[in-house]
């Protein structure tokens, strides 16, 4: 019996952590502005005075603690076979028997930016009408409108992208009472997440968008 519960509890563990992950998800993309959102305990950590201007860019909170984020690499746990699936789970475990710090995630679904594919086809977009102004032979003449209407196509694509399509991200929130006590506790969590959580720290433009996103859930950026 005993062998038997062992095995079985890595596959509960899953299991509850999809119904974890999954509740999270619809309290995110569900919330439409004109009820309480149901994640509102992680707006609350959000109410920040400042972002500090050094190197390390970190949150500043209303009581003068300090917070910080985490970029956490997604998986694709679906995708992996059973065994690679409980090896991380494994892995993820071991994470919070090491890192004690308080800590909180935070899923939220961002918009797929397209800008630097946008702006490609619109450099080849205006070398090409500069080539076909200038055309005389019919034939490359020719070529250059199907070069044009390709690189249309293109945009029109990128366009759909960014209007359709979301990426989920996934962030470590740290918490600290002084500036020493979170650049430890978030060195700890780089360098203790193993394979489960393999995190990168954010850049300034990077954590006010999250911060933007996080209080203004209704609103599309441009």
């Amino acid at each position: 019996m005993a062998i038997q519960n062992k095995q079985a509890q890595p596959k509960q563990r899953l299991r509850l952590w999809y119904k974890r992950k999954g509740k999270v998800e619809n309290e995110l993309t569900q919330f439409s502005g004109t009820e309480e959102p149901p994640s509102a305990s992680v707006l609350k950590l959000f109410n920040y005075k400042a972002i500090d201007d050094d190197k390390d860019h970190l949150i500043i909170a209303r009581d003068d603690s300090y917070i910080d984020m985490l970029n956490i690499q997604g998986h694709g746990v679906r995708s992996l076979t059973y065994d690679q699936q409980t090896d991380l789970l494994s892995d993820y475990h071991r994470f919070l028997q090491v890192f004690l710090p308080d800590h909180k995630y935070l899923i939220t679904p961002f918009p797929i930016d397209t800008s630097t594919q946008k702006t490609f086809w619109g450099q080849r977009y205006i070398k090409v009408s500069n080539q076909l102004r200038h055309e005389t032979n019919p034939i490359k003449a020719r070529q250059l409108q199907t070069q044009l209407r390709y690189i249309k196509v293109k945009q029109e694509q990128n366009i759909l992208v960014e209007q359709q399509l979301r990426s989920e991200e996934f962030f470590l929130i740290i918490f600290g009472k002084d500036k020493e006590s979170i650049r430890e506790e978030r060195d700890s969590a780089l360098n203790t997440g193993g394979i489960a959580l393999i995190m990168n720290q954010l850049t300034l433009a990077k954590k006010k968008e999250i911060l933007f996103r996080i209080n203004n859930l209704n609103t599309e950026i441009k």
